[in-house]
């Protein structure tokens, strides 16, 4: 194995939230011409953020009745300093917004509040490459496991196409613990990230306790569709930008808003009819 790079371990934070704790991934941080300083995103799961996401219902001027809308508790994210590119010193810990999340995927994005740059974020593996990978390659899974700084282990991608929950999973001999979720696995000959770490292996035959050395990750596929879907292409896309990715939300938003009082005047019709 080679000697881990600052590529892989600098991006690794810690995910502190008001219930559980987690890993993270910036996998962003450029220059945002809007506001002259930089933008930076982290890549977690949505389960070590759920904690800080409240939905309540609350009335719409436009529709004119209580509606269910999410409100989000901000999320501190850790970053570690480094001595002799091995040791960590201490942490610094910067307040973040929860921008996206989805259950289904299990995948949540954060923007970190601080305007300046962050000199380091991952590698995404290439979109639509995916069928170059091959089983028994070597991966590097790291994360903030347990709570401690990040903690590198080393295995063999070993698994496609798992389907749990109706979402495909692929799995790594790379082992992991509770703390791992949100962090990064990474392809070691290129440094690429190829997925996040979900879910603990489990065994149900024999016991329902965690088989650590196996652990199931939230493929590189997966990450790309939850970006399109939330409208965060920029990130890995420069023919988008993030102005306009925040203008087609806002646009999607009232679009949205607008056929539910479209519906609401049509139901009234009717049942005056």
């Amino acid at each position: 194995m080679k000697e881990i790079s600052y590529d892989m371990l600098l991006p690794n934070c810690r995910v502190v939230t008001q219930k559980v704790g987690g890993s993270g991934t910036v996998i962003y941080s450029e220059k945002n011409e809007d506001t002259g300083g930089y933008s930076t995103y982290v890549l977690t799961n949505c389960h070590v953020v759920i904690g800080n996401i409240e939905v309540k219902k609350k009335w719409s001027s436009l529709l004119k009745h209580d509606v269910k809308m999410d409100f989000l508790t901000s999320a501190d994210v850790h970053f570690f300093k480094w001595q002799y590119q091995s040791r960590a010193v201490g942490v610094t810990a910067i307040d973040s917004d929860i921008v996206a999340y989805d259950p289904d995927h299990d995948l949540a994005l954060l923007k970190l509040r601080d305007i300046d740059q962050v000199p380091f974020a991952a590698k995404l593996y290439p979109k639509g490459e995916e069928n170059q990978l091959r089983l028994g390659v070597p991966v590097i899974a790291i994360g903030a496991a347990m709570g401690e700084p990040p903690v590198i282990t080393t295995g063999r991608l070993s698994q496609f196409a798992r389907e749990i929950d109706n979402r495909e999973f692929w799995l790594s001999t790379a082992p992991t613990i509770f703390g791992n979720s949100g962090g990064a696995v990474y392809l070691e000959e290129t440094e690429e990230l190829i997925g996040v770490p979900a879910i603990n292996a489990v065994s149900l035959a024999f016991t329902p306790d965690p088989i650590t050395h196996l652990s199931f990750f939230i493929p590189i596929t997966r990450v790309y569709e939850f970006l399109d879907e939330q409208m965060f292409r920029f990130i890995y896309d420069s023919n988008f930008t993030e102005k306009g990715e925040a203008d087609s939300r806002e646009s999607e938003r009232r679009n949205e808003e607008l056929k539910i009082a479209q519906k609401e005047v049509l139901g009234g019709e009717d049942d005056e009819e």
